[in-house]
C-alpha cells in the first residue's frame, strides 16, 4: 500500500514537470524578425477613385549593422477601407507587416479638412497591434506620402526622426504640441469641452534636399481641420496651456522709429502658468498668471546689463511685449477659428458643472467674445556676462 502511494506521487511529480516544461519552453507566439516587416510610420491619402492610399515606412533589418539600425523602405497599397489597404499590401511583400513598433500616423491635409480624422484613428485604436501612443500628425503638403519621401537630417528612418522631434519640442523650441492617438480619440468621444490640436509638418530645403520640419499645430473643430497656427504663434499658445518647458524668447531692448526690433534673446529655464476664469452672468473672462524664469543669452544692443536699472527696463519691456503677443495669438484664434483650444471648457466643467451646463450650448459664442487678462512675471536669473 505504501509503495503504491509513493509511485502515484512520483507519477504526479513527473507529469507536473512535463507540463511546466511545455509552459516555460519559450514565447508561444514567437515570430522571427526575418519573417516580419516592421512598420514605423503610416501616411494616409485619398485617391481620385475614393480609395485610401497607404504609404508605410518599414525598416530594412538586412541593412542593419553596428553603425546603422537599418534603412527605410516604402510600401504602398490601396483599398476601399484602411484594413483592406493594409491587407492588399501583402500582394507586394513576402513578409508580414508588423505594426507594434509604429511611431507616427501622418494624415493628409485634404482628408483632415474634408472628411475628418475620426474613422482613420478609430481603425488604429481598434486593431490589436498598433500602440495607443502612436503620434497622429497632419501633413501640410499636397499629400501625406510626401513626408516619407523626404530625407532625414539625423536619422534615416523619417518616422523615428519625427517622433523624436515632437517628443523633445517642448524642451527646445516649443513650436508644436505632442498628443497621442488615445488622447485624440478620447477628446473626439467626449463632450467636446476642448477643441483638438495636433502637430503639423511640412517640407523645407536643407542643403538642397527636402527634409521634414515641424511647423506649428493644426486646429480642429470636432474632427475636421479648420486651419493652422504658425510655430511662432504656437509658442505663445503653449504658454496658455502650461506646456512650455524650454525654448527661446526674443524681445526688443528699445523702440526705434516707432517700431520694435527684437535684439535680446532669452532661454527659458522654467515656466509655470496658472489658469483661472470669471463669469459675471453675461461675459466670460480668461485669466492667465504666467511666471517665466529665463537666462539672458544674447544682447544685440548697446546696453549695460550690469546696471540694475537697465535690467528693470528689460523686464518691463519683456512683460509688455509678451502680453501683447500672447493676447494677439488668443484674439487670432477667437476670430479665425472660434473654438476652445485652451481647455477653458474643461476647466469650467471640472470646477463648476452647473455653470458648464448653462454655457455649453452657446460655447462658441462665449469663446469668441471672452475677455483675456494676461498677468506676466518675467524673472531674469542670469545675464550671461562676457568672460
Amino acid at each position: 500500500m505504501k509503495i503504491g502511494v509513493i509511485a502515484i506521487k512520483r507519477l504526479v511529480g513527473i507529469l507536473l514537470i512535463l507540463i511546466l516544461c511545455t509552459l516555460l519552453s519559450g514565447c508561444w507566439n514567437y515570430r522571427g524578425l526575418n519573417k516580419l516587416s516592421i512598420v514605423t510610420g503610416v501616411a494616409v491619402d485619398r485617391k481620385d477613385d475614393n480609395n485610401y492610399q497607404l504609404t508605410m515606412e518599414t525598416v530594412d533589418l538586412t541593412a542593419a549593422s553596428k553603425e546603422s539600425a537599418g534603412k527605410s523602405q516604402i510600401i504602398q497599397s490601396e483599398g476601399k477601407t484602411m484594413f483592406e489597404a493594409i491587407r492588399n499590401a501583402k500582394k507586394r511583400v513576402t513578409k508580414k507587416l508588423y505594426f507594434s513598433d509604429m511611431k507616427v500616423l501622418v494624415v493628409s491635409n485634404q482628408i483632415a479638412r474634408e472628411e475628418g480624422i475620426k474613422s482613420i484613428l478609430d481603425f488604429f485604436m481598434r486593431d490589436a497591434e498598433p500602440r495607443e501612443t502612436v503620434i497622429p500628425i497632419i501633413s501640410q503638403e499636397k499629400t501625406a506620402k510626401e513626408i516619407f519621401a523626404a530625407s532625414g537630417v539625423d536619422a534615416k528612418i523619417i518616422s523615428e526622426e519625427l517622433q523624436k522631434m515632437i517628443d523633445k519640442d517642448s524642451e527646445t523650441t516649443a513650436s508644436t504640441r505632442k498628443i497621442a492617438n488615445y488622447q485624440v480619440f478620447n477628446m473626439l468621444q467626449g463632450e467636446k469641452e476642448m477643441s483638438l490640436v495636433m502637430p503639423a509638418v511640412h517640407l523645407v530645403l536643407n542643403n538642397e534636399k527636402k527634409v521634414v520640419e515641424v511647423n506649428g499645430i493644426a486646429i480642429f473643430k470636432a474632427d475636421k481641420l479648420k486651419g493652422y497656427l504658425s510655430p511662432e504663434d504656437t509658442h505663445y499658445y503653449l504658454f496658455t496651456v502650461d506646456e512650455v518647458k524650454g525654448g527661446i524668447l526674443t524681445f526688443p531692448s528699445n523702440e526705434k522709429n516707432q517700431k520694435w526690433y527684437d535684439d535680446l534673446s532669452f532661454e527659458i529655464a522654467k515656466n509655470k502658468t496658472k489658469r483661472s476664469y470669471s463669469y459675471d452672468g453675461n461675459r466670460l473672462k480668461f485669466i492667465l498668471d504666467i511666471k517665466t524664469t529665463a537666462v539672458l543669452d544674447e544682447v544685440g544692443a548697446d546696453i549695460d546689463v550690469i546696471k540694475k536699472e537697465n535690467i528693470e527696463k528689460i523686464k518691463s519691456t519683456a512683460d509688455r511685449v509678451f502680453t501683447d503677443r500672447l493676447e494677439s495669438v488668443i484674439k487670432k484664434e477667437q476670430i479665425e477659428f472660434g473654438c476652445d483650444i485652451f481647455g477653458i471648457g474643461t476647466m469650467i466643467h471640472k470646477s463648476n458643472p452647473l455653470l458648464w451646463s448653462q454655457l455649453k450650448e452657446n460655447w462658441e459664442y462665449y469663446i469668441q467674445t471672452m475677455e483675456v487678462e494676461v498677468r506676466p512675471e518675467f524673472l531674469i536669473i542670469n545675464t550671461g556676462l562676457e568672460k
